[in-house]
Order: C-alpha cells, then sequence, then structure tokens
C-alpha cells in the first residue's frame, strides 16, 4: 500500500503540468457552454446538464493517456467534488445539476472518478477510461431520449421516475461506446473481438440495472463501479478470476429474480436488486457464498408467505408487507455483497465468518418475528420490559427467540461443507442471536413509530388509512430497513469480537 501510494502521488512532469491548464480551461469551457446554453437558448436544465456530462466524460476518457502521474487527475477530481458540494448546496451552475428533481449527481461524478484513479491508474488506466465513458455516454443518452419522449412508458423501482425507452438506451449506447472504446484501446491485440463484445453486454447490462435502480443521481457512482468491477474480472487475468462463474451467475441471477417475482417473494425493485446482489455473489464468491444467502431467502420468503394469514390483524403494524423491495433486499443482503466483494479485492483476509454472523443476524430476525407472530405468544419490549402485542417493535417472545436461534442454525449450517474451523458455527449463531437482539432494542427505541389520525392506530407506516400518519416517537428517517442494517452490522461485528 504505501508502494501504490507513492506511485500514486510522483509527481509530474512540466509537460503534464502544462496539460492540466489546457484540460482544466477544457472542463471550464464545457461548463460556461453548458450555462450559456441554458440562459441564451432557454433548452431545459437537464439537457445542459447532459452536454456537459458528456463532455466531461469524454475528457476523462483521455485523462490516463495525457498524464503519467495520478497526482494532476486527483487534483481535478478533489476541486471538481468540492465545487460541485458548494454549487448544489448553493443552488449555483443550475446548467450543470439543475434537474426536477434532488439528485447529488454531479458529486458522485468526479468521486467516482477519485475512487477508480486510486484503484487502477498505474496499473490498468484503460479501466479509468471505458468505466467513465460508459457513464458519460450510456446514461446521458438514457436521460435524453426518456425525456424527449411525449408518452415514454414510465416505471418506478424506487424515488426516481425511469422510462423503459431510457433503459434501452442505456443498455444499447453503454455496450457501443465500450465495444468501441476497447476497440480503439486497441485490446483485440490481447483478447478476441467477441470476447470484448461479451465482456460489454455484460457490463452494459449491469450498468443498466444500477442505473434503474438508483437514485439521486447514486447512479454517477454505480453505474462506473459496477462497470469497472466487470472489466476487471473480464479482462485482468487473476488466480481469482472465473469469467465463465461470472456469467452462470449471471444467468443464475436472472433464473431467481423472475422465479421470485412471479411467486410474489420480491417486487419488480426487490428482482432487479436480487438479480445484482446475485450475480455479485455467485460471480465473486461461487458457491460458497451464494448457498448461504440463498438458504435464507428461500426459508424466509417461505415462512413470511405462510404465516401471511395469522398476520392480517397486525399488518397495520408494518411499513411493508411479505413482499420484499429493494430495501429490503438491500438490508438484508447488501453487506454480504460488501463482503464478498472484499474478499475478492483483499483475497488475504478471511470474510466468510464475518459473511456468516450478518446472515445469521437477519435470518435470527426474520424467523423471530414469523414464528413469534405465529405463536402468538406473551411478547415483552427488550426496552421497557412491559408486555407488548405479537409483531410490536421491540417486543421478544419465547418462541420468536427460539425460532431465531432455530433459523440462525439453519443458515450456518448451510456453508458447512466450506466451514475448515467448526467453532465459527456456535460463533456465527450466537452472533446471529445478539444481532436479532440488537434489531428489537433499535426497533423499539430509535425506530420512528406514527400514530394514524383517522384510526388511532400506531404504525411503521407514513401513510395509513390513506391519509398521513402523524410522529409520535423514535427518529424519524430510522426506518425497518435503517434497523435491518443495523442488525446485520452488529452480527457481523459480533462475530469479528468473539472470534
Amino acid at each position: 500500500m504505501p508502494q501504490r501510494l507513492f506511485e500514486l502521488l510522483a509527481s509530474p512532469t512540466p509537460m503534464e503540468w502544462t496539460r492540466l491548464v489546457l484540460v482544466s480551461a477544457g472542463l471550464i469551457s464545457c461548463v460556461a457552454a453548458g450555462e450559456f446554453i441554458r440562459k441564451y437558448f432557454h433548452w431545459p436544465p437537464e439537457v445542459t446538464r447532459k452536454f456537459v456530462h458528456i463532455s466531461v466524460g469524454i475528457l476523462i476518457f483521455f485523462a490516463p493517456m495525457l498524464f503519467q502521474s495520478a497526482l494532476i487527475p486527483l487534483l481535478l477530481a478533489f476541486v471538481a467534488i468540492v465545487s460541485m458540494v458548494v454549487a448544489v448546496e448553493t443552488g449555483l451552475l443550475v446548467g450543470i445539476h439543475g434537474t426536477s428533481r434532488v439528485s447529488y449527481g454531479t458529486i458522485f461524478y468526479p468521486f467516482s472518478f477519485f475512487i477508480l484513479i486510486v484503484f487502477f491508474w498505474n496499473r490498468f488506466p484503460s479501466i479509468i477510461s471505458l468505466s467513465m465513458l460508459g457513464l458519460a455516454v450510456g446514461d446521458a443518452a438514457a436521460a435524453i431520449v426518456g425525456e424527449s419522449l411525449r408518452d415514454p412508458h414510465e416505471y418506478r423501482l424506487t424515488r426516481d421516475k425511469k422510462s423503459v425507452e431510457g433503459s434501452v438506451t442505456m443498455f444499447l449506447t453503454t455496450f457501443v461506446s465500450l465495444f468501441a472504446g476497447m476497440l480503439w484501446l486497441e485490446l483485440p491485440w490481447t483478447y478476441s473481438r467477441g470476447f470484448l463484445a461479451v465482456t460489454a453486454l455484460t457490463a452494459a447490462s449491469g450498468a443498466t440495472a444500477w442505473e434503474a435502480i438508483s437514485s439521486k443521481g447514486l447512479d454517477n457512482f454505480t453505474v462506473p463501479m459496477s462497470v469497472a468491477l466487470i472489466l476487471y474480472i473480464f479482462l485482468v487475468p487473476t488466480p481469482m478470476q472465473d469469467v465463465t462463474q461470472f456469467q452462470v451467475g449471471l444467468i443464475l441471477s436472472v433464473a431467481i429474480a423472475l422465479a421470485s417475482y412471479s411467486v410474489h417473494f420480491l417486487s419488480a425493485s426487490g428482482s432487479v436488486a436480487t438479480f445484482l446482489l446475485a450475480s455479485t455473489m455467485f460471480g465473486l464468491g461461487g458457491w460458497k457464498w451464494t448457498v448461504p444467502i440463498l438458504t435464507f431467502f428461500v426459508l424466509a420468503s417461505l415462512l413470511s408467505k405462510a404465516g401471511k394469514q395469522r398476520k392480517n390483524h397486525i399488518e397495520h403494524l408494518f411499513e411493508k408487507g411479505s413482499t420484499r423491495d429493494w430495501g429490503q433486499v438491500a438490508a438484508n443482503g447488501g453487506l454480504s455483497g460488501f463482503l464478498v466483494i472484499g474478499q475478492y479485492i483483499f483475497p488475504q483476509f478471511n470474510f466468510y465468518p464475518i459473511y456468516l454472523g450478518t446472515l445469521a443476524a437477519v435470518t435470527a430476525d426474520t424467523w423471530g418475528t414469523e414464528i413469534g407472530i405465529f405463536f402468538q405468544g406473551k411478547t415483552i419490549s427488550i426496552s421497557r420490559f412491559t408486555v407488548v402485542e405479537p409483531g410490536s417493535n421491540g417486543g421478544v417472545s419465547m418462541a420468536g427467540f427460539m425460532g431465531g436461534a432455530v433459523g440462525a442454525l439453519a443458515t450456518v449450517l448451510s456453508a458447512l461443507p466450506w466451514i475448515t474451523v467448526l467453532h465459527v458455527l456456535p460463533v456465527a449463531v450466537i452472533a446471529g442471536l445478539g444481532g436479532s437482539l440488537m434489531d428489537s432494542f433499535l426497533g423499539g427505541t430509535i425506530q420512528a413509530q406514527f400514530r394514524c389520525p383517522v384510526c388511532g392506530k400506531m404504525t411503521e407506516r407514513s401513510k395509513h388509512c390513506s391519509t398521513p400518519t402523524v410522529f409520535i416517537t423514535g427518529i424519524r428517517w430510522v426506518n425497518n430497513d435503517t434497523v435491518n442494517w443495523m442488525c446485520a452490522i452488529t452480527g457481523a461485528c459480533l462475530v469479528w469480537i468473539i472470534s
């Protein structure tokens, strides 16, 4: 790491400083042109923003060819991040970031470039060029097409509205730009054109899915990061590289997402999130990392469906139903995705026991809730030590606790063929129970609770009886997904502490 840092911060040559002036002038010209077009030609801010988006992306594409030292690009990216934060907070440069929705995309854009420089500048600079090119061209084209059509086929997976036509455009333009970029960089000297086409198709698929599910400009981070990861897997030979495994993972993840959507285990947004998570888990970790999380997902979904009738009378308590959306998928499996990526990047560390701890925690929480409601036993608030209604936030029953223990054990046992040290089993189960208790404690203390002004019932929902509810207690922004994230993190931390 010190050697890599030294390489990144190597002193630029006088010629590179001259090029910095020229590149800076080019960037300022792009911004000025966007503002000029917006003010004097009265173009919508979204169009001028995408003009700047594409122009800057093309400039970034050539950055690794203009500079040997990473110091100048890092400096440019840092200045851009600070400038965009100021612009967003003060309302300046509307032609760059001004849209009809809240967006931090102009901040994520240079931040993505900064992260890519740190990881790839001295070893695989072409990945930086291609990743930012795919974002600049694909995302901009998707927005322009989607917003220029009179009657697009719109959909909404998260907070932002998207269109089918825009997503198709995103896929096609990302594929074409990546494939053309790889040809221009003369990668065919190393790989066949057919292989490069498959690489571009795979990267375009991931980029399109991430763009569809991202909101508030987050796609300016998720798209280049996902493209960079796929390009690294396909184009950089390493002992851990298995392109076939990643392609099989894509096929399996599509099948799982579609099947789960068809039986109402997942919503549309949950299916896209599952596709991204499952392809990452299998593509990078194989069966070793996929089987436990698949066990959790299948058993938890079946349990939720089986107990749906018993929950009808307390359905008002819960923010979400048994059909999981993207937020629930991320809360329960997002940390697992980060851990498998961490294992891929840092193979010298063993993240697997921590992974089992986080899965045991979300399993214990899910099973505890479902079984506790099913048996309707005495339920005690873990924060107030008073009797509460089964299913209430912070409530724990003996049946629920035992059910959580069984669920955690079942999930951890599914990893038995890959566990080399048996003490990991009880450690992961204990950590899972600890995580579920933390979930209950946080649910009863800081999770937001509302009261319906129509029926008077307490609920997790911000709207009930078709009416906005009244905030009563907790922290307003802490919802059930936030608490589930904390549950997963607690399980992971407990494994690390106990081990």
